[in-house]
């Protein structure tokens, strides 16, 4: 009797996977983190100062604003960004990550 068995190491198929995860998570996340801040009306510019944008775990990152108002201005409170600026950002980034993952 000969048995043969074949089991292909998932190791460096995985760790491929997780990289190339990693670097499209990243992308996509730096690309929110300038838009958002490009959208942020600007009066004296603290708001737009305050983004910050950090790395939680693998894949996985935070946006912030701590100035009190940001949650206003982002209701449409600045004749600046009626649409407020989060959704725009949101819709602008969906948009041009959306053409790059599909080629």
């Amino acid at each position: 009797m000969l048995k043969v068995s074949i089991s292909p190491s998932t190791t460096k198929a995985t760790a491929d996977f997780n990289w190339i995860l990693d670097q499209t998570v990243r992308s996509i996340a730096k690309d929110l983190f300038k838009t958002v801040k490009k959208f942020t009306p600007k009066q004296s510019g603290r708001a737009r100062r305050n983004w910050r944008l950090n790395k939680q775990s693998n894949s996985e990152y935070k946006l912030t604003n701590k100035v009190p108002y940001a949650k206003r201005l982002d209701e449409g409170y600045s004749k600046q960004s009626p649409n407020g600026f989060y959704r725009p950002a949101v819709r602008e980034v969906s948009m041009r990550q959306r053409g790059k993952i599909t080629r």
